[in-house]
């Protein structure tokens, strides 16, 4: 039993707590201001708090052991929940925090700007950029290698991708904020905080749709990387036992684990010189006198063939493993 943290529960457990705070302080500034922004900002802390607490469900979720009903286990929780995260931002950060600028700019609501509204929004950032600096310090302890753009497109745990994307959306809507009631202040114009408003909706509306393909991606069992893909295939080519490759497939079940299927011709004369080294046939052929002798030897023969062949896949499939370690089930069948 192994009492290692979960991957990404450091990300979302500090993205709960630093979000949690946010909303407080930003919804306390709405109330004193009525700026539309602050409430939209206050919505969109709101809502990735929510956000992140499903997220958290679906670590512990997936944590659970394979059992006679999920044979895989249950990883492929947290796609599922990380999917709903994405509904929640998409529905309730972006169409609320739309709608109430959409409003805001209709009705010519007027905020009442204060200074500390931008003491606020400063807290509010330095909040934020820890909480993502932890989740880009999680992503770097588990194993990132080469461009980040291309490991946060195809590898990256999508609750630690959810907290990065939704904190740096943060980020960029607190400066979209400061900067409406800068322009507010300083012109007097009131479109501004509304405009701002609709500005952050669009950009939630922009992730959550991102993360939501993403997690259906996941949920379909996409394909690993045309990487290992590459990996694997070139693992298996080079074995001298293996005549070809046919019909490889390969699924993600978790973010770090893989599913892999393949159908391999078997060269049938390599098998047959591991067997000669094991067996003295000529002396077994002078054992035979008899019909009876004949059909024990085929017999005996068939059944160290077919022994010899499951070994060899079987030690095949750790060689695979071994250098492919996120493979977790692979199952290669004789053509």
């Amino acid at each position: 039993m192994t009492n290692e943290r979960p991957v990404g529960l450091k990300s979302v457990l500090s993205a709960v707590i630093g979000n949690f705070l946010v909303a407080s302080l930003k919804i306390v500034g709405f109330a004193f201001s009525g700026s539309a922004v602050m409430l939209s900002e206050g919505i969109h802390s709101i809502a990735d708090t929510a956000n992140q607490a499903l997220l958290m469900v679906g670590i512990k979720r997936g944590e659970k052991p394979a059992d006679d009903k999920f044979n895989y286990g249950y990883r492929q929780e947290r796609f599922f929940w990380a999917l709903i995260s994405a509904c929640g931002i998409f529905f309730l950060g972006a169409g609320v925090t739309t709608y109430h600028g959409i409003n805001a700019l209709i009705l010519h609501e007027k905020a009442h700007l204060s200074s500390w509204l931008f003491l606020i929004l400063f807290l509010s950032f330095i909040f934020e950029s820890y909480t993502l600096y932890v989740a880009f310090t999680e992503l770097k302890a588990h194993g990132r290698k080469g461009s980040l753009i291309k490991h946060l497109k195809n590898s990256a745990d999508p609750t630690i991708l959810a907290v990065i994307c939704e904190d740096s959306v943060a980020l960029i809507g607190i400066v979209i904020a400061f900067m409406s009631l800068i322009l507010t202040e300083i012109t007097g114009i009131y479109y501004f905080d509304g405009i701002g408003s609709v500005l952050i909706g669009l950009l939630l509306g922009f992730m959550a749709i991102m993360l939501i393909k993403l997690n259906r991606d996941y949920l379909l069992a996409k394909a690993v990387p045309k990487h290992v893909q590459k990996e694997i295939s070139t693992i298996l080519k080079r074995q001298s036992l293996i005549e070809s490759v046919h019909d490889l497939k390969t699924a993600v079940i978790t973010t770090d684990g893989y599913r892999i299927k393949a159908e391999i011709e078997i060269d049938g004369r390599v098998l047959a010189k591991k067997i000669l080294r094991s067996r003295d046939f000529k002396k077994e052929f002078d054992e035979i006198d008899t019909y009876h002798d004949f059909v024990k030897f085929c017999s005996e023969f068939a059944d160290e063939v077919t022994r010899t062949l499951g070994k060899e896949i079987d030690s095949l499939e750790c060689t695979i493993c071994a250098e492919v370690p996120a493979i977790k089930h692979i199952d290669l069948e004789t053509n």
